[in-house]
């Protein structure tokens, strides 16, 4: 009589382990329930059982193979499955698994890890919905976190989805599990084992579908991963499988927030090198998006009217990114600790208003006027938002003052053409960021004052007055000039 799983009551390792049940299976493997004998407490224990080539004796408990050839592809298989619980074991993060033991017994492997009293993010969509905005994304930093502490050992899981992600009741703490698909790579980047890849659609990117796809190290793999995720958390609809979208855009279900659509569609490309170099840098981009308060009084980000529709439909990654902005003086916001979400820059008062504007213009004219000004060419100056190019006037102490360009190679700025006053933006420019975005118009003390924004994605514009670099009194059109209401 055969059958696949242990037995309740089954002991492993001399009577150290009692399987209480199953917990989940998998292509792979079979992960139980167990009790820690020796410390009367519950663990998780995950047997390496893949059940195409394998079968079990139910009167020993052995694992029985089939050919010669299937037990030597099994082996390969089952001596990664106990290089990657070793490797595993060694890692120390709050939001990673731990692994306490492996062992072989009943001609198969195992290791013994902590059991998890919660539920699966999967699980948890599906019982009352798509998160919301902050909760998913607390939980998508977190397990950003601990993917890029993962990469720092050259593995990649290989395996993110909501499934995977277990929330613990006691902290509301998420976990990364299931590391039976990873992959460890030499310090070259080179796989250190050519077993087959396994793909979970809707999450796995285009290279594990393709022969060879990842036998070369890259974080963009699970950042793929985690982008499609996300995409689940915010809008419980699984994202379409990566073989669908070589063709098709990617579309938006309409409760994920516009302003995190770009970010989402560039981690999730199709191809590698279109993607964030990093997870980190995937995080970094939600993280300067702007994260609005679920308290309904708080209007320190006020959103722009969307464009009317006769009937909702998808967002395609070029429709309208209008919450997204990012003041001209803000300092790109770090990458988020564990648990800590950092509010915008912290606002410098600005003044608003054509006559206000129209004070700062001339007085920062007159300030040229008597400066002692000097020409430089490609001069390096420290800004807020970066290290960058200086071509223009400065004053004696150096600083940008007068008319200048300034020029960044990395962050979110790409060009200030305009008037400066002591290394300040401060007058008439037009600024142009890294992702083609234009603002024309009047800066005060670093930020947006009066002008246009217009958003290069969708041609939509708005034109009026901003407050701490978002839009505060003026009219939003469309790239025709219509007016949105």
């Amino acid at each position: 009589m055969n059958r696949i799983s242990l037995q309740t009551g089954t002991t492993l390792r001399g009577g150290t382990y009692r399987i209480d049940r199953v917990l989940g299976q998998g292509g792979f493997g079979i992960t139980y329930l167990a009790t820690d004998l020796s410390l009367d407490k519950h663990v998780a224990i995950k047997e390496f059982f893949p059940k195409d080539f394998c079968d079990r004796d139910s009167s020993t408990s052995h694992v029985t193979l089939g050919t010669q050839s299937t037990s030597d592809f099994v082996g390969r298989l089952k001596a990664k499955f106990l290089k990657e619980a070793k490797n595993i074991a060694k890692f120390d993060h709050p939001n990673i698994i731990k692994i306490h033991a492996a062992f072989e017994e009943n001609n198969t492997a195992y290791y013994v890890m902590d059991f998890i009293e919660g539920a699966s993010l999967s699980d948890r969509v599906k019982r009352t919905g798509p998160l919301s905005r902050a909760t998913a994304l607390d939980y998508v930093v977190k397990i950003g976190g601990a993917l890029d502490y993962v990469h720092s050992f050259h593995m990649n899981h290989l395996d993110v989805k909501p499934a995977n992600i277990m929330v613990r009741n006691s902290d509301n703490c998420p976990m990364l599990i299931d590391f039976g698909l990873s992959k460890q790579y030499d310090s070259s980047g080179n796989q250190t084992s050519t077993t087959p890849v396994g793909i979970s659609h809707g999450y796995a990117p285009m290279e594990q579908y393709n022969d060879g796809g990842v036998r070369e190290f890259s974080p963009t793999t699970d950042e793929y991963s985690l982008a499609a995720t996300l995409y689940y958390l915010l809008s419980g609809v699984t994202p379409p499988q990566a073989t669908k979208l070589i063709e098709d855009d990617l579309t938006f279900p309409q409760s994920i927030p516009s302003d995190l659509i770009p970010s989402i569609s560039k981690a999730m490309s199709s191809a590698r090198k279109k993607r964030y170099p990093t997870v980190q840098q995937f995080i970094a981009s939600l993280n300067t998006s702007t994260i609005p308060s679920e308290d309904p009084e708080n209007t320190d980000f006020p959103e722009p009217k969307p464009t009317p529709k006769p009937t909702p439909k998808p967002k395609s990654n070029s429709q309208s990114k209008r919450t997204k902005w990012l003041t001209a003086g803000g300092v790109a916001i770090a990458l988020i600790v564990i648990n800590v979400w950092r509010p915008w820059h912290n606002p410098v008062p600005t003044t608003n208003g054509i006559d206000s504007l129209s004070v700062i213009s001339n007085n920062a004219e007159k300030i040229m006027k008597n400066a002692n000004e000097e020409e430089v060419t490609s001069m390096f100056f420290h800004h807020s938002l970066g290290d960058c190019s200086y071509t223009g006037t400065v004053d004696a102490n150096k600083q940008p003052h007068g008319k200048g360009v300034a020029t960044w190679t990395s962050g979110k700025a790409k060009e200030y053409d305009g008037q400066w006053v002591h290394g300040t933006m401060e007058g008439e420019a037009t600024y142009t960021l890294s992702n083609g975005d234009v603002f024309k118009g009047t800066f005060t003390s670093d930020k947006y004052s009066k002008g246009r924004y217009t958003i290069k994605a969708s041609g939509e514009y708005f034109e009026g007055t901003f407050k701490d670099g978002n839009p505060q009194e003026g009219i939003w059109y469309d790239a025709n000039g219509n007016k949105l209401e």
